[in-house]
């Protein structure tokens, strides 16, 4: 049965319902029954709360104040049209008038219909609803300026009407809306109690499951979590009821709840640290009637996330095994670029290998940096290893260790990466035993050199390469079941050429670096910029980075235009022209063209322009615009 109270703003109102409750139905349990005086309703509804009251009855003023004070719902005592009828007339009987005129003052949710009262009682009824009590004088004024004779309303309203010389009469508080007040609470009181039963089971089911589960409303707040959340999430339900769930779950995306929320949209398979164990979400929209009333969450939880201890850790860090890039820090590239950081994040916070591919220079050391800072990795150790620096054996000893007799060397690189991640740049150079280490590692099983015994390990291993690794396996220079292993993700790097919208951004951000280091500033004017964009930097941005340098290092002037510019990638990437010892700008084809036509015609600008099919004007602002220096020219 349901808690119910019963609040009354007279005494004689709890002698009215004293018999009535004998006749209430299963449903509803009457715990409190008191006359209360109006500035205490509020607080007194708190207390029944409290109690675990689950409906309060209340009339008028108490119950708008009630309603406001706690989250219960509120049945309101409305007088019927019998009760208050008896005393219209009886009021008109009173003031000995054929159409007496009668002010009605009060709070509309306690007041029956009065539409047709003129009609039934001979009366002229003028009605002054209010919202708070402190209205409740000014309106009775109201009333008598308007030429009401009589009164008809709660204590204050008749306490001043009577002060100023009206008659009044109490707005009744009778047996028969006492009764039909109970007859409502006892419709809420069964629904309550269907709701209290569906939550019953609807709890015993999610807590008799072994995933965490937990329900927010449309406005992301928790409002249930089953037994194996609060275990998962390590909190009491007093702390997680009502938060937000953003807070109580800082890793998850707000982006991504509002796709939810407000699109409707399902979202799978998201991995997330918590309480440094990985675990994979679900989230799904709970749809009312085709409207997203709020969401349900599930959590499944993954491998325990293993953390070195803080002296390994600051070792490590000494060493330079950590990643100092995060997608956080990185420019705005453009649509490429953000549909690259977008899936790089997406597959982060899986354990599984993964393999970059792309160019030299397109930045897939600085991409592997970012996906280790975003997984759930991020606090053990970031290792990395050029393989192509190194000799076959030398890459196996650094990779895996030696072993002799009883004598051990330092730890291997793959020791190090343990719970960590393990980068190889150019992993195309690793001899073939040492692939098929490389496999195990992955399988998570270590072979150290010169044991016969595998270790369990767990590292991730982030692969990158600028070749086609499938041309090397058709060669049978890369191992089939190494390369599948790596490839379960993958992701592609374009070369600046293809993403220019990240050439800018880029750029600034060495030329920001060089400037902060060198203490030197300089500007890009725009036919600089424009030229920037409109170049294909063959060497990525390696290239990028190194003309950026020696523009603040060597420009004499703080803007640095084209002209400038262009010298400088001359000198750091430059090209012979056929035939010749001649430098060209390197992969600008119209130099190249012109500076050709030029030796040819043994430096005669007016036999290159014919030959060219433009004018000598013309010819003349080629060779000055891409700065073609040759004897030939003249």
């Amino acid at each position: 049965m349901a808690k119910v109270a019963i609040l009354v703003p007279f005494a004689e109102m709890c002698e009215l319902a004293q018999p009535l409750l004998e006749t209430c139905g299963a449903h509803l349990e009457v715990i409190c029954l008191e006359h209360t005086e109006t500035s205490r309703a509020a607080q007194r509804a708190r207390e029944l709360e409290g109690r675990g009251c689950e409906l309060i009855i209340a009339r008028g003023a108490q119950a708008n104040q009630i309603k406001s004070a706690v989250r219960l719902p509120v049945v309101e005592m409305c007088v019927t049209a019998q009760e208050l009828g008896l005393v219209m007339l009886e009021l008109k009987e009173q003031l000995g008038c054929e159409r007496p005129v009668i002010g009605l003052v009060g709070f509309a949710n306690m007041l029956c219909d009065t539409t047709c009262f003129n009609r039934l009682f001979g009366i002229e009824l003028h009605s002054y609803m209010v919202e708070k009590s402190a209205d409740l004088q000014t309106v009775v004024e109201l009333a008598l300026r308007e030429g009401c004779q009589a009164v008809v309303g709660g204590e204050i309203a008749c306490a001043h009407a009577q002060k100023l010389g009206r008659a009044t009469r109490l707005i009744p508080a009778g047996a028969e809306s006492m009764a039909n007040a109970l007859h409502a609470a006892e419709g809420v009181c069964y629904a309550i109690d269907q709701e209290k039963r569906n939550s019953a089971e609807m709890d015993t089911m999610l807590n008799y499951t072994f995933s965490g589960i937990m329900q927010v409303d449309r406005q992301g707040s928790i409002q249930r979590v089953n037994r194996a959340g609060y275990d998962l999430l390590e909190c009491e339900p007093g702390n997680l009821l009502g938060q937000p769930v953003t807070r109580v779950l800082p890793a998850l995306s707000h982006a991504v709840l509002e796709e939810t929320l407000l699109f409707g949209k399902e979202s799978y398979a998201l991995v997330m640290d918590i309480r440094r164990k990985a675990v994979v979400l679900n989230i799904a929209p709970i749809r009312v009637d085709g409207y997203v009333a709020g969401a349900l969450l599930t959590f499944q939880e993954g491998r325990r996330i293993i953390e070195m201890d803080s002296e390994l850790r600051r070792e490590l860090f000494r060493r330079g095994y950590i990643a100092k890039h995060t997608f956080a820090n990185l420019p705005d590239g453009g649509k490429q670029d953000a549909e690259t950081v977008a899936l790089a994040k997406r597959i982060a916070k899986y354990s599984a290998p993964i393999l970059l591919t792309g160019e030299a220079g397109t930045g897939k050391t600085i991409l592997a940096q970012c996906i280790h800072n975003e997984s759930l990795c991020r606090t053990n150790a970031f290792v990395s290893l050029d393989c192509s620096a190194w000799l076959p054996e030398t890459l196996d000893t650094m990779l895996f260790g030696n072993v002799t007799f009883k004598k051990e060397t330092a730890a291997s690189l793959a020791e190090l990466a343990q719970n960590g991640t393990l980068y190889l740049e150019h992993v195309e150079a690793l001899p073939f035993e040492t692939q098929y280490k490389l496999l195990c590692l992955i399988r998570g099983k270590f072979l150290h050199n010169g044991t016969n015994q595998a270790v369990a390990t767990s590292v991730r291993v982030i692969a990158a390469t600028d070749v086609n690794l499938v041309s090397r396996v058709e060669k049978g220079e890369f191992r089939s079941d190494l390369y599948y292993a790596l490839g379960v993700l993958s992701v592609e790097l374009l070369p600046l050429r293809r993403r220019r919208e990240a050439i800018l951004p880029w750029a600034e951000r060495y030329l920001n670096d060089w400037q902060e280091k060198y203490k030197r500033y300089v500007h890009l004017t725009q036919g600089a910029c424009r030229f920037m964009q409109d170049y294909d930097w063959p060497g990525n941005m390696n290239q990028l980075n190194s003309v950026c340098e020696r523009v603040v290092l060597l420009t004499e002037k703080r803007n640095v235009d084209e002209v400038f510019l262009r010298r400088q990638l001359e000198q750091v990437t430059p090209k012979l022209l056929p035939g010749t010892e001649k430098v060209v700008l390197y992969k600008d084809q119209k130099a190249v063209q012109v500076a050709e036509v030029l030796r040819r015609c043994g430096g005669s600008r007016e036999k290159a322009a014919a030959e060219l099919g433009i004018s000598k004007t013309t010819l003349w602002r080629y060779i000055k615009k891409y700065g073609i220096e040759t004897d030939y020219t003249c």
